[in-house]
């Protein structure tokens, strides 16, 4: 079976801008049986997802669940997660760090790792699901309407203040993650304890957790960008401990050793 994906990203309003990095517009067209996986692994950024067709159901390998949610967000990861039934046709908000918050107001820590219904969570949103699928074969319009709805949200979030988390933020993927907690709430003007709150909060793990997250994102960068990999070269690069330390802690990432993601042998290779 072969897969034909189609994918279009679409720039945000620029009053959106500061909190959505894009949307993206995804479309599967496929003939059989899905055999490859849908994986997602952790990156710097929080995600709400509308499905536009009737194929709902998302299934986790390995895990006996399956969640039929029309419109799903879902929170900062710190693992991978491999998918084996996923829906055809979808328009994905990728909010930044902070954006998710700014625009809902709800603390991002009951997110983290969870896919939650977003009709949970906004009740008359049922109405604007429809108006999506009415124009699914347009994908400028499909954006069109969400981005009314999201613009009306940033109006009524015109007093939350992300300003110190958004800085902080930047300041962390500045520094690929490397960046020492302590000087970055020096930086913001607050001590490491309520940076902590307010990361949590607004992002949805610790000022630490979300520096790892940014980390790992330079580190499998670095290696997709280099045919030959200097190992311990790339344990100073990115400040482990050790190299023991390193793979420890890709592998919870990324559930292979970075040997294995380098040379394409991992079960879930992307």
């Amino acid at each position: 079976m072969e897969n034909n994906v189609n994918t279009t990203f679409f720039t945000p309003h620029q009053e959106l801008q500061p909190y959505i990095e894009s949307y993206l517009f995804y479309e599967l067209k496929f003939s059989g049986s899905v055999t490859s996986p849908l994986s997602i692994y952790p990156v710097a950024r929080t995600e709400m997802s509308f499905i536009l067709d009737e194929y709902h159901r998302f299934h986790e390998v390995g895990v006996d669940k399956t969640d039929s949610y029309p419109l799903c967000f879902v929170g900062l990861l710190d693992h991978g997660r491999h998918f084996d039934v996923f829906p055809k046709k979808l328009v994905m908000v990728m909010f930044k760090p902070y954006g998710a918050f700014k625009l809902f107001g709800i603390p991002q820590r009951y997110f983290s790792n969870q896919a939650t219904d977003v009709r949970l969570l906004f009740p008359e949103i049922n109405s604007l699901t429809e108006q999506l699928r009415e124009v699914a074969k347009q994908p400028d319009m499909v954006v069109a309407r969400l981005e009314g709805w999201l613009l009306k949200r940033l109006l009524a979030s015109e007093k939350t203040d992300v300003n110190s988390v958004a800085y902080a933020c930047e300041q962390i993927q500045k520094s690929h993650g490397l960046i020492r907690i302590a000087e970055l709430s020096k930086q913001v003007g607050v001590s490491e304890t309520n940076l902590g709150v307010q990361f949590r909060d607004k992002v949805g793990f610790s000022a630490k957790a979300f520096s790892r997250i940014v980390r790992f994102n330079n580190v499998n960068s670095f290696i997709r960008k280099n045919n030959a990999v200097n190992w311990q070269e790339l344990v100073y690069k990115f400040d482990f401990f050790d190299q023991n330390h390193f793979i420890k802690e890709f592998k919870r990432f990324y559930g292979c050793t970075p040997s294995q993601w380098h040379s394409g042998l991992s079960k879930f290779d992307p």
